[in-house]
């Protein structure tokens, strides 16, 4: 990533509760607003008000289900004025109220966010457990999972969970039955937007208490059709989008 976008992306995650401007982005890299607003999107796959909009519910998600701090408090201390406008962006974006959300944490520590609501609430369990294939040398290299439901595919991750190194064995915990669509993201060598693979693979069916077991081969994203097309081309410079 060019040092002046890194520099944007540095100040966000370092100022995402300040009213930050595009003008204000713009100093942060020493460039025209203009001129930051077209590299950092041909850099991230977003415009800076997406990504701050990303960095600011990231930091909610954490709030949630890390801390007691009442959902109005985190709602100021994320930079929304309203907590209307971030109950709203945060429902849209993750499929659950911020208080259903924070209720996840009655499921255990590797729960991760619901995609349809407390309905999922009624469903039994399953697992998806895989193996990644890379041939870009990066074995060493994490990877972020992700399952969304063949119903809701290209919309939200519905299940999400970071793999340390690509050579590890993962699980995806807590996946209700039904039909799934597993995608995967990782760094690779290459330098700009081409920095980053990706995999996909399903339908595959999940029934409860059973574990199903995927092979997901990693090639340049931009050969793949992924459910996120933009979520892919980001995730190498705001990891938690796909971290559990």
């Amino acid at each position: 990533m060019r040092a002046e976008i890194e520099q944007v992306v540095e100040g966000i995650r370092k100022r995402y509760e300040e009213p930050l401007s595009l003008c204000d982005l713009g100093e942060m890299a020493r460039l025209t607003p203009f001129h930051m607003a077209r590299l950092f999107r041909e850099q991230t796959g977003l415009p800076p008000a997406r990504f701050l909009t990303a960095v600011r519910l990231e930091e909610a998600k954490r709030r949630l289900l890390r801390t007691d701090v009442s959902i109005a408090d985190i709602s100021l201390g994320v930079g929304y004025a309203s907590i209307g406008s971030f109950t709203t962006r945060f429902t849209k974006t993750f499929g659950v109220s911020p208080g259903q959300y924070r209720r996840m944490t009655q499921l255990g520590p590797d729960a991760v966010e619901f995609a349809g609501g407390s309905a999922d609430a009624s469903y039994a369990y399953g697992a998806i457990q895989g193996r990644l294939r890379r041939d870009d040398g990066l074995d060493h290299a994490s990877v972020f999972v992700a399952a969304f439901h063949a119903a809701s595919a290209g919309d939200r991750p519905a299940r999400c969970y970071r793999v340390g190194r690509s050579s590890d064995l993962w699980t995806i915990p807590y996946v209700p039955e039904g039909r799934w669509f597993i995608e995967a993201v990782s760094l690779t060598s290459a330098q700009g937007g081409g920095c980053v693979v990706a995999g996909s693979v399903g339908p595959v069916f999940v029934t409860p208490g059973a574990v199903v077991r995927v092979d997901v081969a990693l090639e340049p994203y931009r050969r793949v059709r992924v459910a996120d097309s933009e979520r892919c081309p980001l995730a190498f410079s705001l990891p938690d989008l796909y971290a559990s």
